[in-house]
């Protein structure tokens, strides 16, 4: 006697026509854990289709006991609240080290330049920042990498 084969990873096609679930597969494909579509879908049916049978044949339980168990929203991916305060934090104190550094070297830029046009740096100036701007050459490519980083 022929055994039955378990039928694994059979393809199936859908059409998915309400704009409401597709907006809410997009919204779940932008977590990062969730890579193709097949594995929304699975989830989905994972989680919707026990609801479904047990409506349409029976032992009908209410919605909420069978709700998917939700990531809280004070972690996310091993990641607590506190540890995204410290992220948060550290990140902020790099950004304003970065500044201070910019400012820094766009002095000692404009200070340099003075000196080789033949003009006396003003030191009260320079220590005050005055010369601190970003070089006209790298103003450009600055805001054009910021707008790459924006897209």
């Amino acid at each position: 006697m022929a055994e039955k084969k378990e039928k694994i990873g059979i393809q199936k096609h859908i059409r998915i026509t309400d704009n409401e679930i597709n907006r809410q597969i997009e919204r779940v494909m932008e977590l990062p854990e969730y890579q193709s579509y097949n594995q929304v879908i699975n989830d989905a049916l994972f989680y919707g289709l026990p609801v479904l049978c047990d409506k349409l044949f029976g032992n009908a339980e209410p919605l909420e006991e069978f709700t998917p168990p939700l990531q809280s929203q004070s972690s996310f991916g091993g990641l607590d609240e506190k540890s995204f305060d410290v992220i948060v934090r550290l990140l902020k104190e790099t950004v304003l080290n970065l500044t201070i550094n910019k400012s820094i070297l766009s002095s000692l830029f404009h200070g340099k330049c003075l000196e080789y046009k033949g003009c006396k740096v003003n030191a009260e100036n320079f220590e005050q920042g005055l010369v601190s701007d970003t070089p006209d050459y790298l103003s450009e490519y600055e805001l054009s990498g910021l707008k790459k980083m924006r897209r």
